[in-house]
């Protein structure tokens, strides 16, 4: 006979569980912020292809996808947009060939956006950790 006690204490679960922060990407490759066409054309030269380039925090949702991929040219196969808490340009990147999105959303949306195929495994909730700086700089006492 089940427990039909009113008093009786109901263990709850949580509404959304957890899908823990993801911040890696399938390659080894230095990872370098990139703001601008002029950023990503240099360092494409000092580099060659074998790095991940990061938007500024939020570029996605402040600039849009156009203009990242108008900066990323061809890289933008190894290329992680930042897009905030916006699901929308996170999908809209995703869909214009952009590698990889960082989307900070609640743990339902992230399961709407992991449950599409092409987008599982793209999504990252945190970004990754880039490359210090002065590996951008041909001598040390070059500047940015």
């Amino acid at each position: 006979m089940p427990d039909t006690d009113p008093l009786r204490p109901v263990a709850q679960e949580r509404p959304d569980p957890a899908l823990g922060s993801r911040t890696s990407l399938p390659f080894h490759y230095p990872v370098f912020v990139i703001s601008s066409r002029h950023e990503m054309d240099r360092i494409t030269r000092l580099k060659g292809n074998r790095f991940f380039a990061l938007s500024v925090e939020s570029a996605g949702s402040s600039f849009g996808v156009p203009w990242w991929l108008n900066v990323m040219g061809d890289h933008a196969g190894l290329s992680v947009l930042d897009c905030g808490a916006s699901p929308t340009a996170a999908r809209q990147a995703l869909d214009c060939r952009v590698g990889w999105a960082i989307c900070r959303v609640n743990a339902a949306q992230l399961r709407t956006l992991d449950s599409y195929d092409r987008y599982r495994g793209r999504i990252l909730t945190l970004r990754p950790p880039s490359s210090r700086i002065h590996n951008l700089r041909e001598h040390p006492h070059d500047s940015l």
